[in-house]
C-alpha cells in the first residue's frame, strides 16, 4: 500500500496520519507480522522515539482503521498482521517465525464443519487456521550429506 493511500485510509477512518502512525505502519509491511514487542524492538527498543505504550495505541488505532488485523498465536501472545484477508499461518514453535498461507478450498471445508457443529445461539465470526510445526533437522541434516 503506497503512502497516500495509507493516509487516505486513516483520514476516512477519522484518524490522523501521525508520524507515529506512518512508521509504525510503514515497519509493520517490512515485517508482516509482528507483536507490540517485537515490533518496539524493530523500531529501536529503547533508542527508539516512541514508548512502547505508544507502539500498543498506534497499533490499536490501525487495527480499528482496518490497516491490522490481531491474530493471536499458539505461543499466547497477540501478532498484529497486514495480511487483512483471509488466510492461514504456519508458525514455527522453534523460530517463532510466522508465514502467510493461503488455501481458500480448506478454509471452506473447515468453516463448513464448524457451522455444522456450532451450538444453538453462536454466531461462527471467522476462522483463524493456524498451523504449528518446526524444522525437520535430521532430513534437513541428512539431505545436506547428500
Amino acid at each position: 500500500m503506497m503512502e497516500e493511500d495509507i493516509r487516505a485510509h486513516l483520514n476516512q477512518c477519522g484518524l490522523k496520519a501521525t508520524p507515529q502512525r506512518m512508521r509504525v505502519y510503514a515497519a509493520m509491511c517490512q515485517l508482516g507480522h509482528a507483536s507490540a514487542d517485537s515490533l518496539y524492538q524493530f523500531l529501536g527498543g529503547e533508542r527508539c522515539t516512541m514508548s512502547l505504550a505508544t507502539v500498543y495505541n498506534v497499533l490499536e488505532s490501525l487495527t480499528e482503521a482496518g490497516l491490522l488485523v490481531q491474530r493471536p498465536s499458539f505461543s499466547n501472545k497477540m501478532y498484529f498482521d497486514v495480511n487483512t484477508t483471509p488466510h492461514g499461518h504456519l508458525y514455527r514453535w522453534d523460530t517463532h517465525e510466522i508465514r502467510d498461507f493461503s488455501d481458500s478450498s480448506l478454509r471452506q471445508t473447515v468453516e463448513a464443519r464448524i457451522r455444522e457443529q456450532l451450538p444453538a445461539g453462536l454466531v461462527l465470526d471467522r476462522v483463524e487456521i493456524q498451523v504449528v510445526c518446526h524444522a525437520d533437522y535430521e532430513t534437513a541434516s541428512e539431505k545436506e550429506a547428500l
